[in-house]
């Protein structure tokens, strides 16, 4: 949604066109009741300056003072007696710059106290601008400051998200290799060299950037080899991506959890070769990507709900995009699904990467 830039340039183009109007009112003026063009000329930009000079005066004074209900109206009665000698320097400069003209000073004397409410209205209104100018952007700072707030809390979360994930992942491949090393130490040495080879992919990505899919899948693909070591033939994967995706975008890490959720309660509860089927489709400019895993239905230690690890991940999706829908779990026959979506309208560059 636009907004008005509440900045020094905003208020200078304001402040610029409210006193070019009023330098035409004055100039026509004095022009259309019968003075000559440099007359009418002269006392125009005569009082434009003066003008000019009590709005600097003005905003140097308030450019880093914005007082309080008290404070203002006192800011009032200052402005309103300063702008009352402005029409009396004006009058002693025209009289000292037009000379021997008795009929417009005679004019000067009596439109003086014209010339001082002028002034008084005219200074008063750009006084209230300047500070109605400071009160917005103090607001706008304020503003700022609280996103900035808001976003380092939301940064710490999920980062804490991902880190309550990680140490579950990392003490059963720990337990794994250590389990390997006696008997099979080559597959120890291969499972501990996939190992660092994924937390090295974890170590930089950031909770709020998004990564390309085609990223992600690499990075799920070191995880599931580490996980073949541990469950070896049982475990069989299908990951079903198009090209054409590989460049939409998902916030890092965010498979690692439905995929060892689809590990762990379709090995754990199944007999034989257990098929994790992981797809993805781009939907209305959306991201779908479904990961199904058997079970058996008829096993009374399943639990119901969705586990901390979805809890996590739906966690993550609404403090991303700020929506609760974004992630949809489902039984059909004998299949757990787990479909999460991506907005991909939200990626508006590539800086987001």
């Amino acid at each position: 949604m636009p907004s008005i830039p509440f900045n020094n340039r905003s208020l200078l183009i304001l402040s610029s066109i409210f006193i070019y109007l009023i330098w035409q009112i004055n100039f026509f003026a004095l022009l259309t009741n019968g003075y000559s063009f440099s007359i009418s000329i002269t006392e125009s930009l005569t009082n434009s300056f003066l003008l000019v000079f009590a709005t600097v005066t003005l905003r140097r004074i308030f450019r880093f003072y914005t007082p309080n209900a008290t404070g203002f109206w006192a800011a009032i009665i200052l402005t309103a007696g300063f702008s009352t000698l402005l029409p009396i320097a004006a009058k002693l400069m025209l009289t000292s710059i037009i000379p021997d003209n008795p009929g417009y000073v005679d004019m000067l004397n009596a439109t003086m106290q014209i010339r001082i409410g002028f002034s008084l209205l005219t200074v008063i209104s750009i006084l209230v601008l300047i500070l109605l100018f400071n009160l917005l952007q103090r607001e706008e700072a304020e503003k700022k400051h609280r996103q900035e707030i808001q976003q380092l809390a939301t940064e710490a979360e999920l980062f804490k998200l991902r880190q309550q994930l990680q140490p579950h992942f990392l003490f059963n491949s720990l337990n794994s290799i250590n389990a390997l090393i006696g008997t099979r130490p080559q597959e120890a040495r291969n499972m501990t060299e996939q190992l660092a080879s994924f937390l090295r992919g974890t170590i930089h990505q950031k909770e709020n950037k998004l990564v390309a899919l085609k990223e992600e899948l690499d990075q799920i693909n070191r995880y599931l080899q580490i996980e073949r070591m541990r469950f070896g033939h049982r475990l069989q994967v299908l990951i079903e991506s198009d090209e054409t995706q590989a460049e939409a975008s998902i916030p890092p890490l965010l498979l690692q959890p439905l995929v060892e959720n689809a590990i762990k309660y379709g090995l754990y509860e199944t007999t034989g070769e257990v098929l994790i089927e992981v797809k993805t489709a781009i939907r209305d400019k959306q991201l779908f990507i479904t990961v199904s895993n058997p079970f058996d239905p008829e096993t009374p230690t399943r639990k119901t709900g969705t586990g901390f690890g979805l809890q996590s991940v739906q966690r993550r999706l609404y403090l991303l995009f700020g929506r609760a829908d974004l992630l949809q779990v489902k039984q059909e026959s004998n299949q757990f699904i787990t479909t999460v979506i991506i907005p991909q309208v939200y990626v508006e560059s590539p800086d987001h990467r």
